[in-house]
Parts: structure tokens; sequence; C-alpha cells
């Protein structure tokens, strides 16, 4: 099919503020590697694989010494809010029994101030029972971090179980 050359130029200048407008709208990524632009972007998406390799680990202390004294901990398979240090071990205690390991599925980072910054999206636990079982938890989740001594602490986690699927009805 031959196209004249009227006709092409009209395509891409048609074209053209749609392409520019896509690269506006920011990407999903799903792990460090993709991360591109700037160095704290990649560094706040680093901290959730630290943590998530803390959980692998085993090591319930090296999980807890990742949160600043002062953090607040609203955990994803408890209704207990975790505020000191040592409610956020009895948390993992018994998390970690049950052999987590995180895939984050959607993320957004925003610097909150020269020392803060929040990473926020959807992530899926794969846990294993006593039994041998396994199952997932996809989960919303929110991490702020503070530097505290010149290291990166989590100072808020929040995650929540995605709710089930309902259908809903107007009226009813």
């Amino acid at each position: 099919m031959k196209f004249k050359t009227s006709t092409i130029a009209l395509l891409f200048a048609l074209t053209a503020p749609l392409a520019q407008a896509l690269e506006a709208v920011p990407y999903v990524y799903s792990s460090v590697a993709e991360q591109p632009g700037n160095v704290k972007d990649r560094e706040i998406a680093a901290l959730f694989d630290q943590w998530n390799s803390a959980l692998k680990s085993g090591n319930v202390q090296s999980v807890v010494d990742l949160y600043a004294p002062n953090a607040v901990l609203q955990p994803t398979v408890s209704n207990k809010v975790r505020t000191t240090p040592a409610q956020i071990k009895d948390y993992f205690d018994h998390f970690m029994a049950l052999k987590p390991v995180g895939q984050i599925n959607y993320r957004e980072i925003r610097p909150l101030g020269a020392n803060v910054a929040m990473d926020s999206g959807v992530y899926t636990f794969f846990l294993t029972e006593a039994d041998g079982k396994t199952r997932q938890v996809q989960a919303r989740y929110t991490f702020v971090y503070e530097q505290v001594g010149g290291q990166w602490k989590i100072l808020n986690h929040h995650s929540s179980a995605m709710p089930q699927a309902q259908v809903l009805h107007a009226g009813k």
C-alpha cells in the first residue's frame, strides 16, 4: 500500500502529541533493576529488596533492625497495630514462621523531603504453612522511610490484604 507524503506527514502530526503524552505517563516498575531515573528512586526501591531479603533470611532481628525505634507497623496478617520494637518483633516472630517471600506487583516512589521517602503499591506474599501448603496474599502497601543516623529506616509500614472481589448493586 502506498501513502502520499502528505498522508504520512498527517499521521505523524496526529501521533506525535499522543507519543509525548504517553511518555509523561509513569511506568510501573516491578523490580529495582528496571528502575531508571534518579539515584534516590533506585535507592528507595532497593530498601524493599533489603527488607525482603531479611525476611527470607529467617533472622527476625535483622528485619526488626530495619525499622526506626519509633516505627509504626500496620501488618498484613494481623489486626494489631505495632508501635514498639518489641511489638514489631512479636509480629515478625509469627509472620516469618510462614517463610514469606514478597514480590512487588506495582509501585510508586515519592520523595517527601530531603531525608524522607515513600514507596507504595501492591505486593504479593508467597507463604508456606506448617503443613507445607502454600498460599498467596496480595496486599496494598506503604513504606515511609526516614534517614536516621545516615541509614534509611522504616518509619511507617502499612500493609492490608486486598479485599475480596465483590459485585456491588446500586440500592442494595
